[in-house]
């Protein structure tokens, strides 16, 4: 029964994280990405204060000067930036595509940096879902657009702040390391700001589309880590993937995207090896 709470939790933390994607698509048609980075982290910020002041904590513990934490928030920053980019700019069901590679990206980091032992399926796996990537961005094609690059960004960014989670010592709480990812996610964007215009005024849809991001995003946060914590990782994980199939829907009825066979095709070759590869590592753990 745990598992399958945790399993319905992963699942809706994906479909918000779907909707926050659509939010920023609609605010990224009044906004800069520096404006709807700075002000949706200022929101995050305070809802998440909130909670580690609950909890007892204080924004300024010892612990926010830890290395792998500062790794950990720049990751946070530069993929967020990305994604924000990609998403002004590029059809939304392609770039949600594309962001699905981001899992098979911690494994390469994880053998390259952190010395996991990755087996030649799993190298495989990794190689097949960055086929999945060009197929989709189709350099040297007619049909290659060059703001999908923006997604490379994120998967770089997250990727890095993922590898970082992992080694971040056990004592630092959850909602204190999404509190000091916020702090310069909304510094960032108050610095690139006026270089994309400056700060342009917000109307009652813009405020309800900044308003949407946040709350999806505060409850996909809530969602997927409760989802990690209540039900078994290995059952979990792999409903991550459920988010493309969001994204896809979305972009399809709201945005009028036509999916194309290249788009399709990546899509499936960079879920498929991201799953295979999660699978084999399940196998090999259980083995151990």
């Amino acid at each position: 029964m745990a598992n399958t709470r945790a399993i319905l939790m992963m699942t809706g933390a994906m479909a918000c994280f779907a909707g926050v994607d659509a939010f920023v698509k609609f605010a990224s048609r009044t906004m800069s990405a520096g404006q709807i980075l700075a002000l949706s982290s200022a929101i995050i910020f305070a809802v998440f204060i909130l909670w580690v002041w609950r909890d007892g904590g204080r924004l300024f513990a010892a612990e926010w000067r830890d290395p792998v934490l500062l790794i950990r928030s720049t990751g946070e920053v530069v993929g967020s930036f990305g994604i924000i980019m990609a998403l002004a700019l590029a059809p939304l069901a392609e770039v949600s595509a594309l962001g699905q590679a981001q899992p098979l990206a911690v494994t390469l980091g994880a053998a390259l940096f952190l010395g996991e032992k990755v087996g030649w399926r799993r190298w495989a796996a990794v190689l097949l879902g960055f086929i999945g990537v060009l197929v989709i961005l189709r350099p040297g094609m007619g049909g290659f657009d060059p703001n999908l690059l923006w997604v490379l960004l994120y998967i770089f960014g997250l990727g890095a702040r993922d590898l970082a989670s992992r080694a971040l010592p056990t004592h630092v709480s959850t909602p204190f390391a999404v509190v000091w990812a916020m702090v310069p996610m909304t510094i960032a964007g108050l610095i690139i700001m006026p270089f994309q215009g400056g700060w342009h005024p917000l109307d009652g849809m813009a405020l309800l589309w900044l308003l949407g991001m946040s709350i999806s995003a505060a409850v996909a946060l809530v969602l997927l880590t409760t989802a990690l914590r209540t039900g078994e990782v290995s059952s979990v994980a792999p409903f991550r993937y459920t988010r493309i199939l969001f994204a896809l829907l979305i972009a399809v009825a709201i945005f009028g995207e036509r999916l194309d066979a290249y788009t399709l095709l990546g899509a499936a070759l960079i879920v498929g090896s991201g799953l295979y590869a999660f699978l084999r590592e399940r196998r090999l753990a259980a083995a151990g």
